[in-house]
């Protein structure tokens, strides 16, 4: 290839990676824009509203990763707009539990790259484990994988007998602080 052609080419990548304004997707559906206008989209591909009577959440039914789920989706204070969803998973068995967060790990780690993740402290230290056995670690509530990209945060976590799936869009979240501060600074301008 001639040396300007390539040029060409690293200049249209470099262009295209750096002008990704884009967001967050869950089931493919963008978190953009007011969270009725969000759960419409989701309500069209087959989940069901469950409540909207909420202040800033709206909360659907239906199914997520082959399981019926509970999904909320978050506002902002002042405009309402949509910067987190969390979807609950069904309870399971501890045993059951555990290989659904692993296959999770898989898949999210496939689409997202290599996420960090975290487990509590266990009673045995595992550098003491390989003597005794039968004992392997076991996954416990507040274990988690967390998935930064630089359009939000994916963050799986084990709850008590289920694992909650939360989705920060970075965009939307930045709308969120601001309207935050603006409401802080408007409550302590009225205090004077």
């Amino acid at each position: 290839m001639k040396p300007h052609t390539i040029f060409l080419f690293v200049i249209v990548v470099f262009l295209s990676s750096c002008s990704s304004k884009g967001h967050m997707r869950f089931d493919d559906v963008p978190i953009d824009g007011r969270i009725d206008k969000f759960a419409s989209e989701l309500t069209k591909q087959g989940f069901i509203l469950s409540d909207s009577s909420l202040k800033n959440e709206i909360i659907v039914r239906g199914k997520f990763l082959n399981k019926e789920c509970k999904i909320s989706v978050l506002g902002t204070s002042k405009n309402n707009v949509a910067y987190k969803v969390i979807a609950e998973l069904p309870q399971e068995v501890n045993d059951s539990l555990e290989q659904s967060f692993k296959k999770m790990q898989k898949l999210f780690s496939s689409t997202y790259g290599n996420g960090t993740t975290r487990y509590k402290q266990y009673k045995n230290p595992e550098r003491f484990m390989f003597n005794e056995r039968g004992l392997k670690r076991r996954i416990m509530k507040g274990d988690y994988s967390r998935y930064n990209t630089d359009l939000g945060i994916l963050l799986m976590e084990v709850q008590d007998g289920f694992i909650s799936i939360t989705y920060w869009d970075k965009l939307n979240n930045e709308i969120r602080k601001r309207e935050k501060a603006e409401e802080d600074k408007k409550e302590s301008t009225e205090g004077i």
